[in-house]
């Protein structure tokens, strides 16, 4: 059939009705189903295909196709037109794809070019709906989550809108790295059905994060944004507040504050463990169940810190909650404990043997070794009283007020036997220290029934220490002979007048003996006279006489300026053991005048000693004699004496003292009770005009200073000088204190404007440590080593008064004592000794210092803030003496181009000062060093050594004895 002749049988068929004949007739027979084709709801956008089945139930081929006229932009009909033989069939697809909202319908007319056939109607039907697709939300919040873990949340995607499929689309996050969507592009999803989108979040470092994802939610959607936020955190546990400070606590007391544990993440997190480290004071505890304890998400749980104050000083510690994921929750605690605390030493009192109807008595010095920066609680005595006393012990008891750290009393404890042998008591001292409020000090005495004591004293009193050169000290003495046909108790000796021309040798007082018929003690006084006068003085000490019970020596000696002198000063034979050869010493008198003068006798005083020389004897100018001295003691025993050289020059001789000290061969123990630290402090600041952000940083830092030294609860003597040594005044500035710059060794302030040598009793010491650092900036020539030694040597370390200056009390007297630490800190900007041409080597400096120290090294600590790298123009090069002289002492230094750390590095520099004695003298040589038992306590101790050279017995400083050990030394005594 031509296109023409179909095109009217289409025509035709269309005026038909869509009913289908059951008579076959010749010709193709058309079939369709369904009649009805009804694609329901359909999303905008999207499009769905159904079938449709044309079958030819003829016995003749047929064409088949749909009118021209059907052209609509919803339904799209494809596979017609098609001939199909007799019983064939074909599926004819219909695309509805809706334009707009709505129901939508149209009829589908078919047509066929059999006349056997009126062809067929589909009535097709379809709703358009806009297939949006609901979100679960337009932001994801992670939350904190640990770096490198990964956080996951579901968006979930919701076709409800209608009943048909649609289609949505995922773009990536902009920052895919941390945070991930998976699926992604264009996704289906059937009608009422639903999807999960998996947002996964996984920070690579500690910061806040924040992204974007487009979600397309319908074919014909705008995108919307999807907001995601996360943090990268290192824990998700989080402590408020992170620090507690409770302040300043008395001793025993008690104070609690209140913390919170949250839990800051969006999933559950286990508290496992609730450690504490630090100082035990502090403790931490969480309300409730203790850990492990889980908290939701966002959970938070309370807890209670605690300080219970039972130490000194700064307290600190650390609560850690351990977490199941992340790091731990951190809470830091910090807390001062402070009150009076009351030391008593000795711990316990042996006043020692007391002969009958006599009264002896001993110290029993109370010190508040506290912490109290504001001064608000000072140790009070409430009550001092003898118990288990027989009737032989008194004391001033009652209340009593010692005063602020620092402060001491004396409690002079009396014992008066009445009948002979062994009395104990006990010493009871009540107060407001908080954590010792009672503290007993046994007292234990020896009545004892003797004929009174006779005392011989040679050389006879008063005791004459000649005429000597001005600061320049002198040890001589006296020796006390037993006349009695009894034992002869001797107390311990007093400078009772005197002081400071007469004092203790190396500032230790020498203790009482009981001497037997005929037996001897020798006391060494040391003697410096500080300008040329004559000084008098006495010491007084108990003796078994009833009717004489204490014995006063007179002192008396002058000062003098001469060019004729003997040195040095004290000759010294040290210790020495009976039957054993000993050397002879050597005095010289020495003529520095510009005329001969003759020697025309030599003799000593103490009968040990004798002097030797060719006499008489011109001695020219410039010249010396030397005298040799010799000592042969009879028995043990201290001794003292001088040798004397008279000349033709005046009646009186010229003078120098002897000591020396014999034992027996027999086993020898030493004893020493280790103090709390005793240290002598000298600190030496930069006073160059460069120093003025060094010495600012200083001063900012001066508490941490202050609060190192007085958690160490020592008996320092602290001391301040500069590295002038000469006086500045041609600059802009001009320094305070004097000196003008030129301390040379002198404590700052040499015009003593307040206090120079500062010790725990000097009032409002912490204020006036401050003030002394402020040495001012003037100078130029900046030393550390020079002014140490001036400091530390004769004559200003022997003298109140430095010889040739305008001020009356500039000298060092009483600075250093033989049984402290010396401890050296240096503050400077450049190296020592930085405009000295090839200045002395360090070595050199440091014998020195042993020298001052008598040989023990052990004893002299040192730090440094001083430069150490490169940091011009705020220092000058590096200090390589000072780098030197720390490697001679052991000694620990700081950049001083690290002024941010200042406090810190004070601090830290303060450690190896303030330690306790490390040492201790041996009283006689020993003759297998190997074989030296020493105990601590009482347990035997390995971890020493011996230095021969100081002839100490030397701890290193992981093993020094703390303090109030007793420790002992046992050795057998060799020839030297």
């Amino acid at each position: 059939m031509g296109r023409r002749a179909l095109a009217g049988v289409l025509v035709a068929a269309a005026c038909g009705g869509a009913s289908q004949s059951n008579v076959r007739a010749l010709g193709g027979m058309l079939s369709v189903a369904p009649a009805t084709l009804d694609f329901g709801d359909v999303a905008l956008g999207r499009e769905q295909t159904r079938r449709i089945t044309v079958r030819n139930t003829g016995l003749v081929s047929m064409t088949v196709a749909h009118l021209d006229q059907f052209q609509d932009p919803a339904f799209e009909v494809t596979g017609l037109p098609a001939t199909l033989g007799p019983g064939a069939f074909l599926d004819v697809s219909v695309r509805y794809r809706p334009p707009q909202l709505g129901a939508y319908e149209r009829m589908l007319r078919i047509a066929t070019d059999s006349p056997a056939s009126n062809g067929a109607d589909v009535d097709l039907r379809g709703n358009a709906v806009r297939g949006l697709a609901t979100l679960s939300g337009d932001s994801f919040d992670f939350g904190p989550v640990v770096v490198n873990e990964t956080a996951t949340q579901d968006l979930l995607v919701t076709n409800n809108d209608g009943h048909a499929e649609t289609g949505i689309a995922i773009a990536p996050s902009q920052d895919p790295a941390v945070f991930s969507v998976a699926p992604g592009g264009e996704q289906a999803i059937p009608a009422d059905q639903s999807m999960i989108v998996r947002l996964q979040f996984r920070p690579d470092r500690l910061a806040s994060f924040s992204s974007t994802i487009s979600v397309t939610p319908c074919p014909t959607c705008s995108p919307r944004q999807i907001n995601l936020t996360g943090k990268g955190v290192d824990k998700l546990l989080v402590v408020q507040p992170e620090t507690l400070d409770f302040g300043e606590l008395k001793l025993a007391a008690e104070s609690t504050q209140s913390f919170t544990v949250t839990n800051i993440s969006k999933a559950p997190v286990s508290i496992d463990a609730l450690t504490l480290t630090g100082s035990s004071n502090l403790t931490a505890t969480l309300g409730g169940a203790t850990p492990p304890r889980t908290l939701g998400p966002g959970e938070t749980v309370s807890g209670t810190a605690r300080f219970l104050a039972q130490q000194l000083g700064v307290q600190q510690a650390q609560a850690s909650f351990q977490a199941s994921d992340g790091g731990p929750g951190i809470l830091a605690m910090t807390g001062t404990g402070i009150g009076a605390v009351l030391q008593a030493r000795p711990k316990s009192l042996f006043v020692g043997a007391t002969a009958i109807g006599t009264t002896r008595s001993g110290v029993v010095t109370v010190t508040n070794v506290g912490v109290d920066p504001r001064q608000v609680a000072p140790l009070a005595l409430t009550g001092v009283w003898i118990d288990r006393n027989d009737g032989t012990w008194s004391v001033q008891g009652g209340a009593m007020m010692v005063g602020e750290p620092g402060a001491k009393v004396d409690l002079p404890v009396s014992f008066t036997p009445r009948v002979p042998g062994m009395s104990q008591a006990t010493l009871v001292i009540e107060s407001n220290d908080g954590m010792h409020p009672h503290v007993e000090v046994p007292l234990s005495a020896i009545g004892r029934d003797l004929l009174p004591c006779s005392l011989q004293v040679s050389p006879g009193t008063p005791v004459d220490f000649g005429a000597q050169r001005p600061f320049v000290p002198i040890v001589e003495g006296f020796e006390l002979i037993n006349k009695t046909a009894d034992d002869c108790i001797v107390g311990d000796p007093a400078i009772v007048s005197g002081a400071p021309a007469f004092r203790w040798p190396g500032g230790v007082a020498p203790s009482g003996r009981t001497l037997p018929p005929g037996g001897r003690m020798s006391v060494r006084v040391e003697f410096m006279a500080e300008q040329a006068q004559t000084f008098s003085g006495a010491v007084r000490f108990y003796v078994s006489n009833r009717s004489a019970p204490s014995m006063t020596v007179d002192l008396v000696g002058s000062g003098g300026v001469s060019c004729f002198f003997v040195t040095p000063p004290t000759v010294d034979f040290g210790p020495t053991i009976l039957g054993c050869g000993i050397p002879d010493q050597y005095a010289y008198a020495v003529n520095q005048c510009s005329f001969p003068v003759t020697v025309t006798r030599v003799d000593t005083t103490g009968a040990p000693f004798s002097a030797s020389a060719s006499l008489p004897v011109r001695i020219q100018p410039n010249t010396n004699l030397p005298i040799a001295i010799s000592y042969r003691p009879p028995a043990t025993g201290d001794d003292v004496g001088a040798v004397q050289a008279w000349t033709d020059m005046r009646a009186e001789p010229f003078q120098s003292g002897i000591t020396g000290g014999a034992q027996t061969a027999a086993t020898i123990v030493d004893q020493w009770d280790q103090s709390t630290p005793k240290v002598d402090m000298l600190i030496v600041i930069d006073n160059s005009g460069s120093m003025k952000e060094e010495q600012q940083a200083l001063a900012q830092s001066l508490d941490r200073l202050w609060n190192r030294i007085e958690r160490a609860n020592a008996d320092y003597h602290i001391a301040v000088t500069t590295t002038g040594m000469h006086p500045f005044t041609s600059g802009l500035n001009h320094c305070p204190g004097g000196a003008e710059g030129g301390e040379a060794g002198r404590f700052f302030p040499v015009n003593n404007e307040r206090p120079r040598l500062l010790t725990p009793q000097t009032p409002n010491v912490r204020d006036v440590l401050f003030a002394n650092t402020n040495v001012g900036i003037c100078n130029y020539d900046e030393r550390f080593l020079d002014p140490v030694l001036a400091a530390l040597s004769d004559p200003l370390i022997s003298s109140t008064k430095a010889p040739g200056t305008p001020w009356p009390n500039d000298g060092n007297a009483g600075f250093l004592r033989d049984d402290a630490r010396l401890a050296l800190l240096a503050v400077s900007d450049a190296d020592d000794a930085n405009d000295i041409i090839n200045p002395p080597p360090v070595s050199e400096y440091v014998r020195r210092l042993v020298q001052v120290k008598r040989g023990a090294l052990d004893l002299i600590s040192f730090a440094g803030i001083v430069p150490l790298t490169h940091c011009e123009p705020q220092a000058e090069g590096i200090g390589t003496r000072y780098i030197e002289l720390a490697k001679e002492l052991n000694g620990h230094l700081e950049d001083i181009c690290d002024l941010r750390n200042f406090g810190a590095m004070l601090e830290s520099s303060l450690g190896g000062l303030l330690m306790p004695l490390s040492s201790f003298p041996l009283s006689a040589r020993p003759r297998d060093p190997q074989a030296i038992a020493v105990t601590v306590d009482g347990a035997s101790v390995t971890n020493w050594t011996y230095d021969p050279a100081a002839n100490r017995i030397v701890f290193p400083a992981s093993a020094v004895p703390p303090p109030g050990s007793h420790i002992t030394a046992r050795y057998e005594p060799g020839c030297l």
